[in-house]
């Protein structure tokens, strides 16, 4: 393997080596910081707690809302942010919008048959 080192932006998703690596939480706090910003700022605005969105940020929790607040304010896209999420790479949607997207998929793919 080549020695090359890639990235996206200011956050590293891969080492010196080429292997994937999770962004670090850390530099989005540190991110958040240089804008002013921080967990208990956006968890405030959500009506959430601090910690709830540091578990979306360490991806021990997914929420598009939450993912979508902080990229808000790192002022950079979600999928940079979150590039590892494919959840967040697309509109938010509720639970009953993302059943009717599902049971449409398997129609279409002749898993279920749904009546008219």
């Amino acid at each position: 393997m080549q020695n090359a080192h890639y990235s996206v932006s200011a956050f590293n998703l891969f080492n010196a080596k080429g292997e994937y690596t999770t962004v670090d939480v850390d530099r989005i706090r540190e991110q958040l910081k240089g804008r002013g910003y921080n967990f208990t700022h956006i968890a405030n605005v959500l009506n959430l707690s601090p910690n709830y969105v540091s578990s979306v940020a360490r991806r021990i929790r997914q929420n598009h809302k939450v993912a979508i607040a902080i990229a808000t304010a790192l002022e950079k896209p979600v999928e940079r942010v979150f590039p590892d999420v494919p959840m967040y790479h697309g509109p938010v949607m509720t639970t009953q919008q993302r059943k009717e997207a599902l049971a449409r998929q398997l129609e279409e793919q002749g898993v279920i048959r749904r009546s008219a």
